[in-house]
């Protein structure tokens, strides 16, 4: 498995898109009844294969996140072979491009390839509080540098 297994929640959400998965793999309701019964092993790996899918076609689709807290806000453009970061250090609440403020900023840029892969970098960015992002604020603050 690369990815974590989608909860419990998840899955009831995506319940149209599991079965057409289970149906694609041959596996219709009554088997799928019989399988989480007598081979919950083959059923888990099931679900595990399914959890990558789903967590793959949504990692594929990211183009921008965001990382905030009180004294920092990350944005990251996330191309196919690089991302880009724009960070702001200091007092985020404050923080307004076009006034004039005697708040001290650091402003930071930097632009990297992957590593190790563009699936795992991104996932494990959103399993570490980035949220999905738009281009709006990224291309305002690139603007700055």
């Amino acid at each position: 498995m690369k990815f974590s297994r989608l909860s419990l929640s998840e899955l009831e959400s995506l319940e149209k898109e599991f079965i057409e998965f289970l149906a694609a793999n041959g596996i219709d309701s009554d088997y799928w009844v019989k399988l989480k019964k007598e081979e919950n092993q083959k059923a888990e790996n099931l679900i595990a294969v399914f959890s990558d899918i789903v967590w793959k076609k949504s990692l594929d689709k990211i183009n921008f996140l965001e990382h905030r807290t009180a004294q920092s806000l990350k944005l990251f453009k996330c191309d196919k072979k690089t991302i880009e970061l724009i960070g702001i250090d200091g007092d985020i609440k404050k923080f307004n491009p076009d006034l004039n403020t005697n708040t001290k900023f650091s402003i930071y840029h930097h632009k990297k390839e992957y590593a190790p892969s563009r699936d795992m970098e991104l996932y494990r960015m959103v399993k570490t509080g980035c949220s999905i992002s738009n281009e709006t604020l990224f291309n305002s603050l690139k603007k700055l540098l």
